[in-house]
């Protein structure tokens, strides 16, 4: 789990950042499009990420359970536009 949580800090970290989606366990999908946008728990056992900053809700997504974590496969809005 302590892997896990150093490697999304690091993927949050990069410059330029590139939007990256994370997968878990039981199936979800939650694609970081801003590093503003998401943070880990400085225990590492959780992170929050806002998908859609217009709205009020974020996911909460136990690092115990993540599965997979992909670059590239979703651009971010502002990726895109350039």
């Amino acid at each position: 789990m302590k892997a896990i949580a150093e490697r999304i800090r690091m993927l949050l970290g990069e410059h330029p950042f590139r939007a990256f989606t994370i997968h878990t366990s039981d199936g979800k999908v939650v694609t970081v499009r801003d590093p503003e946008f998401a943070w880990v728990h400085p225990f590492g056992r959780t992170m929050y990420v806002c998908q859609d900053p217009n709205v009020d809700a974020e996911e909460v997504i136990h690092l115990m359970h993540v599965t997979k974590l992909s670059k590239g496969g979703r651009q971010s809005h502002n990726r895109r536009n350039k």
